[in-house]
């Protein structure tokens, strides 16, 4: 039965014969080479396994050298028994080859056995050697067989990850094309907006220029006739000749003084101080650029009553001493935490935290709806999604003792809807950690300091 099964398992669905160069189909199925070739020669399009069916629509195969190795071991074991029989004589005493020697791993007859060769090996009846190594090579196939199957899954996951790779490298690349257009429109836009506006204001300035350069120009002309009627008059030497119409001569050397004015050529300071209004852009951006820093405040009835909030509620610090402020429902009994005013709902958000100096903190998000009126297990099974430094829970994690630098400020972005809460060093932008989960109500943030 050990070997019709070893023969089942190395022969070809399609001959039902021992495999011949045998190969491997995506589905991990195997046929001889000339076979699989035989049957998708008659098909055209796309090919399927005889076996399961399977469809591919490429016609790949893949050597399959293990499994064509001990297939030629068993073919050559199938060999006519007649055959055989003339073959196993030993060639030193013409006798059958009924023994095997397990030391030297060989067949030997029973002259042999007798030597003084072999006297002290483990010699064993030459069936009995065989059916033990059937059995080995039936294991050894099982094993191989086992790689085989394996080897097939690793390639498949591995055609299968290529492609998913690159469907993500797509998608993030069409995210980071977009996000970035959206920042060039805008830079476009306010970029066409100011040229504009300072060209408005330079052709305000540029006409009241032209207009008293006009007015200048027609007066140069005007004095230029009025000094030549008047050196004409002055060279006739005839007093009635000086003297005719000596009035309206007069009167036209009296032209009335038309100063054009100054005209400013400095653009109005809204329009000329250009870094004030980059800035004014730079604040304009963030409508565009998702997320933005967001600006928290602690919320003091959340405060645990040894935690002393900042006049600006932005910062926290732990004392000895009770504050004994007013019992609150949304007040934190033992753990020593404060969470933010703000709450966070559906989108992205990102916030700064400064930890510089504390020896002791956990930092992160949690459910509005988490248990403050005892113990607490800084854990997403109890609603918190939190990395901290310094603090004795081996549930929560510590992503800063092995750093080198400790980050002076960690960055917290919150993707709602993907399910992220991730932990940055602010300075660098360099990961700390990712929790991926799912968000069911509102989040707010979570400080806690010793």
């Amino acid at each position: 039965m050990a070997s019709a099964n070893l023969v089942q398992e190395l022969t070809c669905p399609i001959c039902l014969d021992v495999f011949t160069d045998p190969v491997s189909l995506e589905c991990g199925h195997h046929f001889c080479a000339a076979c699989i070739s035989q049957v998708w020669e008659r098909v055209s399009g796309d090919v399927s396994c005889p076996q399961c069916r399977q469809v591919f629509t490429q016609r790949n195969t893949r050597p399959a050298h293990i499994l064509s190795n001990v297939a030629e071991q068993v073919r050559q074991l199938r060999l006519g028994a007649a055959e055989r029989k003339e073959e196993f004589v030993c060639r030193e005493h013409d006798e059958k080859l009924k023994l095997f020697c397990q030391d030297e791993q060989e067949m030997i007859c029973l002259v042999c056995g007798l030597s003084a060769k072999h006297k002290m090996h483990n010699v064993i009846p030459i069936k009995e050697a065989a059916q033990g190594h059937k059995e080995k090579l039936e294991e050894s196939l099982k094993l191989l067989q086992e790689r085989m199957n394996q080897s097939v899954r690793n390639q498949q996951e591995g055609e299968t990850a290529i492609p998913r790779l690159k469907d993500q490298v797509d998608g993030r690349s069409c995210e980071i094309r977009a996000e970035f257009e959206k920042m060039h429109q805008f830079l476009r836009e306010r970029q066409q907006q100011m040229e504009a506006e300072l060209q408005r204001e330079a052709d305000k300035i540029l006409t009241q220029l032209e207009n008293n350069l006009k007015r200048t120009v027609d007066e140069i002309s005007s004095l230029e006739k009025v000094i030549q009627g008047v050196k004409v008059r002055l060279k006739i030497d005839d007093p009635h000749g000086l003297l005719k119409d000596i009035q309206a001569l007069l009167k036209r050397c009296e032209l009335p003084v038309s100063s054009p004015g100054v005209v400013s050529v400095d653009l109005p300071e809204d329009v000329a101080e250009g870094r004030l209004r980059y800035l004014k852009v730079w604040k304009e951006m963030r409508a565009v650029v998702s997320p933005v820093p967001e600006q928290l405040t602690l919320d003091l009835d959340t405060a645990q009553n040894n935690l002393v909030l900042s006049q600006d509620l932005m910062s926290v610090q732990y004392v000895t001493t009770d504050q004994n402020r007013q019992d609150h429902p949304r007040r934190f009994v033992k753990g020593y935490c404060v969470l933010s005013s703000q709450s966070f709902t559906p989108g992205r958000h990102y916030w700064e935290v400064c930890v510089r100096h504390k020896i002791s903190w956990v930092v992160g998000v949690c459910r509005e709806s988490v248990k403050r009126d005892g113990d607490i297990s800084y854990t997403p099974e109890w609603g918190y999604w939190v990395i901290h430094f310094s603090f004795n829970s081996v549930e929560v994690p510590n992503v800063i003792s092995h750093l080198e630098i400790k980050p002076r400020k960690l960055g917290v972005y919150l993707d709602y809807e993907q399910g992220q809460v991730s932990f940055y060093n602010a300075d660098n932008m360099c990961h700390l950690h990712t929790y991926t989960d799912s968000f069911t109500e509102k989040l707010s943030h979570l400080k806690s300091m010793y």
